[in-house]
């Protein structure tokens, strides 16, 4: 398999085809960080070289179906990387693989081995990260330019209610992002906390 090749590829045709002012957030950045994290996480995880470069090329696609169906983007996802992958030399047995860690991003979808466990847990690895405020800023600004407007008030409940509901599945994702987590829960808890209050003052 040729994933230098794939990574050339995807970010040439994200480039192309995902529109950046509808997709600031699920755009090339978010994909550079993803592929970052899961490797973060997969060597902290100890898995081979070869599981390790199949997570990456799942990675690099997880999000192209942003193009084709953003309400369904992981199937659209998954079936961009069925075609593809085997011109870039992916044996069947591989192209399956990373269909399913693509499609194991799903937010409903349960992890049922450590590898797609590392994918969902690289997805959300931003909710730990230090730059965490600038990119729910953009993801904000995401869901409002695709018709999702919040009041503050509104948008920092939806956080607050989002990440109460959000936990690393991996050893590895929790030890490296799992405090800063808790600190950004708190961050936006008392974001919530402040303009609840300022709101209830001005009543």
């Amino acid at each position: 398999m040729d994933e230098k090749q794939l990574e050339k590829w995807a970010i040439e045709w994200i480039g192309k085809n995902v529109d950046p002012y509808c997709y600031c957030y699920h755009h090339i950045d978010h994909v550079r960080m993803f592929v970052a994290d899961v490797t973060e996480f997969g060597r902290a995880s100890h898995v081979s070289d070869e599981e390790l470069s199949l997570l990456r090329s799942a990675g690099w696609l997880h999000d192209v179906g942003y193009a084709l169906d953003p309400k369904f983007h992981e199937e659209k996802s998954a079936c961009v990387a069925q075609k593809l992958l085997g011109n870039f030399g992916y044996t069947s047995e591989e192209i399956q693989q990373i269909v399913e860690l693509i499609l194991a991003t799903r937010l409903t979808a349960v992890p049922k081995n450590l590898p797609e466990k590392l994918m969902r847990d690289a997805d959300l690895g931003w909710l730990g990260g230090d730059d965490f405020a600038g990119h729910l800023s953009l993801l904000r600004l995401e869901l409002e330019r695709n018709g999702k407007s919040f009041t503050d008030l509104e948008f920092w409940r939806f956080e607050a209610d989002f990440l109460k509901n959000v936990a690393y599945f991996s050893v590895a994702a929790e030890q490296l992002r799992g405090k800063g987590l808790i600190r950004n829960r708190a961050w936006v808890d008392e974001q919530l906390r402040q303009l609840e209050n300022s709101k209830g003052a001005t009543r």
